[in-house]
């Protein structure tokens, strides 16, 4: 009677915008230690696929912060917390959400910032992409969300890139809160 809530990429890293997928198919390290301890998983749906498909280009956090694209991330946050409060209602655990950092809708720790990013995409001279220490746009609503109705749920990121953390610590934290 244990849940763990995953975005989406981490079950299907062919939501990933292409090119970007680190893993084939899933990110097996994750899913190795959700299989070992026995419990579910609850798959919130990909807000950047259902806003533009898997086609889209890269975006940043500041992108993804017009009205359009957090209007759907609140509907898609309330109807996950719906099932949430359903799981914890019915005496299932929940001892974990994960998240992807690096993603601008749905990293937790670090997001993808580029402000800069917006016009004549092909005609620009791009600086690197960066990183930011807040949420994305989509983890974002899910963390108020989550405190407007009193539910108190770690927050796990997982680095998408190596360079944007421990992927071994990220297991670790895994392993310590399916315990």
């Amino acid at each position: 009677m244990k849940v763990v809530v995953c975005t989406h990429c981490i079950l299907n890293q062919n939501a990933k915008l292409e090119g970007i997928a680190g893993w084939p198919g899933m990110i097996e390290e994750v899913m190795a230690i959700i299989r070992r301890s026995g419990a579910g998983i609850l798959q919130i749906p990909c807000p950047e696929v259902i806003y533009e498909g898997i086609g889209r280009f890269d975006k940043s956090v500041e992108q993804y912060r017009c009205p359009a694209f957090q209007s759907l991330s609140k509907t898609i946050a309330s109807g996950v917390i719906d099932q949430i409060e359903d799981y914890l209602n019915w005496g299932y655990q929940i001892p974990a959400i994960l998240a992807i950092d690096g993603s601008p809708t749905c990293g937790f720790n670090l997001t993808q910032s580029a402000p800069e990013w917006r016009g004549r995409v092909a005609e620009m001279n791009w600086k690197e992409v960066r990183y930011i220490p807040e949420p994305g746009v989509f983890m974002k609503i899910l963390s108020d969300e989550m405190k407007e109705r009193s539910i108190d749920i770690p927050i796990i990121g997982i680095p998408e890139l190596p360079e944007l953390g421990s992927m071994e610590e990220a297991l670790e934290k895994i392993e310590g809160a399916l315990k």
